[in-house]
């Protein structure tokens, strides 16, 4: 790692001064994908509020779009467990080499521990 500045490094830009006629508005949802209200958005001392529109540079705009996606994606995946349905239906009816080709679910129900 070298001290000396090369032709090649840039400084870090505040994403905050870049030009207004490069931003994007984004808007905040309302509700989640599950009905419930939709939680604030933070990045460092900003905070973006549910219901809201906001221009924002394009890495901050970004930085939000991505918190959006990814929420609703956990909120989507709470609806949509990973499964293996053929997994479940070979423990719940026995499988092949169970000593009762065949067999019936139990119903549960019915099992008394007394």
């Amino acid at each position: 790692m070298s001290l000396i500045k090369r032709r090649e490094d840039k400084e870090p830009v505040d994403a905050w001064l870049t030009p207004k006629e490069t931003w994007e508005y984004v808007t905040i949802p309302d509700e989640d994908p599950l009905g419930k209200g939709f939680p604030n958005i933070s990045l460092n001392k900003h905070v973006f509020e549910a219901g809201q529109t906001y221009n924002l540079p394009l890495q901050v705009a970004a930085y939000v779009k991505e918190r959006i996606k990814l929420f609703n994606r956990s909120c989507v995946r709470l609806l949509q467990p990973n499964r293996d349905i053929a997994a479940e239906n070979a423990v719940y009816f026995g499988s092949k080499t169970a000593a009762q080709v065949g067999s019936q679910p139990v119903d549960a129900a019915g099992i008394s521990t007394t």
